[in-house]
């Protein structure tokens, strides 16, 4: 009886702490969208990412909004891609916040009025309804283990999909989720506070033996530059292990932190960002 009431009392807390860090996580990422409980539209994983789905069709065609003259693989990469930053965004939030392992339920792609400094533009977003899992005993390893075997798991049938529909790889469209969830824990933790914290959990699960999200070129870079005022700038960036092939869209260029580039080239493109995104800041 003891033990049981000791659960309920660490599963309300758990409930507590998880419905807190989605609240977090609206207010700091308005494009993505997460509940408890199930909403208007949802649908299950399985029949969203089925065979014909016109939910997959629908995702498919949004992506040309990011490019001009996009083919299947340049459109299945960005999807993937798309899906999987937002997909980790929501898990990883919950997971640092709480300690609880997320579970996807349930899911919807939806627009909405994306906020700008211009003005807000339509835009579109997932809405992922997310369950609670917990680690054996509350251990942070099987936790850890569980949070990673959970993501593989959602993700496998998703990536088959797009494989079959429109011919890109599994190992190119493994790369780009690792990619979305190694930069997702470096955000949240740079916005928590927890930024060193958040990067070795990442690792963890990028870095299992025998996880199909691990990449040798994906790491995590400090890149340091002085500014024209001689003051000192660092921050610490995610470099990429795959390609969301942009470059091949009419126009389209390496993004700067692609693994395709040379390593110094990467550099002295993310010193540039560096100081523009300081220079904006004092703008």
């Amino acid at each position: 009886m003891e033990n049981a009431r000791k659960r309920e009392i660490r599963d309300a807390a758990g409930e507590g702490e998880a419905r807190a860090a989605i609240t977090w996580l609206q207010a700091e990422f308005p494009e993505v969208a997460c509940s408890r409980a199930p909403d208007e539209g949802v649908r299950l994983p399985s029949a969203f990412w089925a065979e014909a789905s016109p939910d997959v069709e629908t995702c498919l065609a949004y992506q040309e909004r990011f490019g001009v003259g996009m083919d299947d693989k340049v459109r299945a990469a960005h999807l993937i891609a798309f899906y999987s930053h937002q997909l980790s965004l929501v898990s990883a939030a919950i997971y640092l916040c709480s300690s609880r392992v997320p579970d996807v339920t349930g899911l919807r792609f939806e627009r909405y009025a994306r906020p700008l400094e211009a003005g807000a533009v339509d835009a579109g977003r997932f809405l992922f309804c997310m369950g609670l899992k917990e680690g054996s005993g509350g251990d942070p390893e099987d936790a850890e283990r569980l949070f990673h075997d959970l993501f593989v798991a959602h993700l496998k049938p998703v990536i088959a999909h797009l494989k079959r529909r429109c011919g890109l790889s599994l190992r190119a469209q493994w790369r780009l989720a690792a990619d979305s969830l190694a930069g997702a824990f470096l955000e949240i933790g740079r916005r928590r506070g927890t930024e060193a914290e958040a990067i070795a959990q990442a690792l963890a699960m990028v870095e299992r033996a025998g996880s199909p999200l691990h990449s040798e070129a994906l790491c995590y870079e400090k890149i340091e530059v002085a500014a024209a005022d001689g003051k000192d700038l660092s921050r610490t960036y995610r470099m990429r292990g795959g390609c969301c092939l942009y470059y091949r869209t009419d126009g389209g260029s390496y993004c700067d932190s692609c693994v395709l580039l040379e390593p110094e080239a990467r550099r002295e493109r993310l010193r540039a960002h560096l100081i523009d995104t300081a220079r904006d800041q004092i703008g």
